[in-house]
């Protein structure tokens, strides 16, 4: 049976193991019955890519879709996908649906991930906004004199850096785009728009960011028919743990009504990424405090 929807990532040697937990997450689940899992390249080991294609992967090599100075990149060829994750249909043609997952995050709950099929299949972008009433600190304030000196959102410093202190300041305050999971449709209007903006976001040669300030600019500024998903559709560790449902085995959203999580994103935990055995202080839904990792347990 040909499947025409697919599910990509990318990773280097050293993002391996969250790769693989990703994928086994995903295979744990009944998903592969529909979809194909792919992987852009950016650097992995022979045996590492060995394994993904004897596990029906596929992976091609990951590519500058833009130009950007030799001197920007120092030999950070893993930045390659905060450009390609926009051209995803020239990497992997004729699939009617595409999810991009960033290697640092994991399958929770099969179900409430079927959101972003589900919200791509509207001709939208599917996408989770970096907001939830548990992310307590929204930006960052310098002061003076009881003054706010400087504020600090995300959207600025990126868009600031990349494109213009203007398109900035308009959207400092607007809600951060997750890059780290989003669904789209094949043949839409929407990929154009993206790759538009890729190639203004990274004109200045900065990087780091580009793809959260082109799915920013899409959204904000030209306005594509975007689907914004829940947060514990993406759940941001960072800003906040999860609960843990002893009974149903899953992390669930810390606050009423405790929705399951689809995606558990280690993003700006290192210390997690680096090493599995990390162990956090976790609370259950039934009132209960263990100690459990936040990592795919395989």
């Amino acid at each position: 049976m040909n499947k025409d929807k697919l599910i990509i990532s990318s990773c280097d040697d050293k993002y391996f193991l969250l790769l693989k937990e990703l994928f086994l997450s995903l295979h744990n689940s009944s998903i592969f019955n529909e979809y194909e899992f792919a992987v852009l390249d950016t650097g992995m080991t022979f045996e590492q890519i060995t394994y993904l294609k004897d596990n029906k992967a596929i992976v091609k090599e990951a590519k500058w879709n833009v130009d950007v100075p030799k001197f920007k990149i120092l030999g950070r060829n893993h930045l390659k996908t905060q450009v390609a994750r926009a051209f995803l249909p020239n990497y992997f043609p004729n699939y009617k649906l595409y999810i991009w997952l960033d290697a640092d995050v994991w399958l929770n709950d099969f179900e409430t991930f079927l959101l972003y099929e589900i919200g791509a299949l509207k001709n939208a972008l599917a996408i989770t906004p970096q907001s939830d009433r548990a992310y307590f600190k929204q930006a960052n304030v310098e002061w003076f004199m009881n003054f706010p000196k400087k504020v600090k959102t995300i959207n600025f410093k990126n868009i600031s850096k990349s494109v213009s202190n203007k398109l900035a300041r308009k959207y400092a305050f607007h809600a951060t785009l997750n890059a780290g999971a989003f669904a789209i449709k094949s043949n839409s209007s929407i990929w154009q728009c993206f790759q538009k903006n890729i190639k203004l976001a990274s004109k200045k040669g900065r990087i780091f960011g580009t793809d959260q300030v082109a799915l920013a600019l899409s959204v904000y500024e030209d306005k594509i028919p975007t689907e914004f998903l829940p947060s514990y559709c993406n759940w941001m560790c960072e800003f906040h743990l999860p609960l843990f449902d002893d009974i149903k085995n899953r992390f669930v959203e810390p606050y009423l009504p405790n929705n399951p999580i689809a995606l558990i994103h280690l993003a700006g935990l290192d210390d997690i990424r680096n090493n599995k055995n990390i162990i956090s202080d976790i609370e259950t839904l039934q009132g209960n405090k263990i100690k459990k990792s936040l990592r795919f347990n395989v």
